[in-house]
């Protein structure tokens, strides 16, 4: 019995729809009924009633699913246990925010990759919440839990945030007595005090931080986004009137039993 038709009925049992079991595996409708058709075919009973509205297992269909789901994992766990006893190899699809390098995390990828030198990541670059299914994407690094039960949420180590403003807008500002009066961008929505919107605005964290170098207001930006400008003067960090929470990053991922043993291993390397 062939595996792919086994996978792709536990997955339409479980979505109980053959267009979104289609649209998760990137084939047409017609080729999952034809899989679904021939299973049912080979076995001599039918796995599901099916109408203009609704899809159902019938109750052989339960019975099968509970045996084939334990077949594809067997099968799977199998297939893992021979690829952990191989080289660590192969591509590496990282969802990554565009708009806030880190360069802790950069640092651990980089050093995966001299430690498995056969494994190539690619990073995709965005700021919107991504579908992990189609776009291929393995890992995910984002700023709050999608939460999504098909979805697992690690957290990583939280970033710092920072209260930054310009030398020459502070010098217009000092001493700053009342933040409610003056412009800050915070383009996380971060800030615990009282302060004034700047003329021009936007959440993004590129441009927010090129208006704050511009003397165009202040800025609540996270630590290792500011700390180059810090560094070479071109910012300063300012006390806040009221503590700063930290910004929280999660690594996500498909809620799924087995993993390629190459993903595994730098889940635990960016969690360590």
């Amino acid at each position: 019995m062939h595996i792919d038709a086994l996978r792709t009925f536990i997955l339409v049992a479980k979505l109980l729809n053959f267009s979104a079991a289609a649209r998760q595996l990137g084939l047409p409708r017609g080729t999952v009924s034809a899989r679904i058709q021939e299973l049912e075919k080979r076995l001599g009973i039918r796995l599901f009633q099916r109408s203009n509205r609704r899809v159902a297992l019938t109750p052989e269909g339960i019975q099968f699913l509970a045996s084939a789901s334990q077949a594809v994992t067997l099968l799977d766990e199998a297939q893992n246990q021979l690829a952990a006893n191989h080289e660590i190899a192969g591509p590496i699809r990282v969802g990554y925010p565009a708009a806030t390098p880190d360069s802790g995390l950069l640092e651990k990828l980089s050093e995966f990759c001299r430690q498995y030198p056969k494994v190539s990541i690619e990073l995709v670059l965005s700021d919107q919440v991504a579908d992990l299914v189609e776009q291929r994407i393995d890992l995910s690094i984002r700023g709050r839990d999608p939460a999504n039960p098909d979805l697992i949420a690690r957290p990583l180590r939280a970033r710092s945030l920072l209260l930054v403003a310009s030398p020459a807008w502070l010098a217009q500002h000092q001493p700053i007595t009342h933040w409610q009066h003056l412009p800050v961008h915070d383009p996380h929505q971060q800030a615990s005090f009282p302060h004034q919107t700047p003329d021009i605005h936007t959440s993004d964290l590129n441009t927010s931080l090129q208006l704050c170098l511009n003397s165009m207001g202040a800025a609540v930006l996270p630590a290792v986004f500011c700390r180059p400008h810090l560094e070479r003067g071109e910012l300063i960090s300012l006390p806040t009137p009221e503590p700063l929470p930290e910004l929280p990053l999660f690594l996500i991922y498909q809620q799924r039993k087995l993993l390629p043993e190459r993903t595994r291993r730098l889940i635990q390397t960016l969690l360590d």
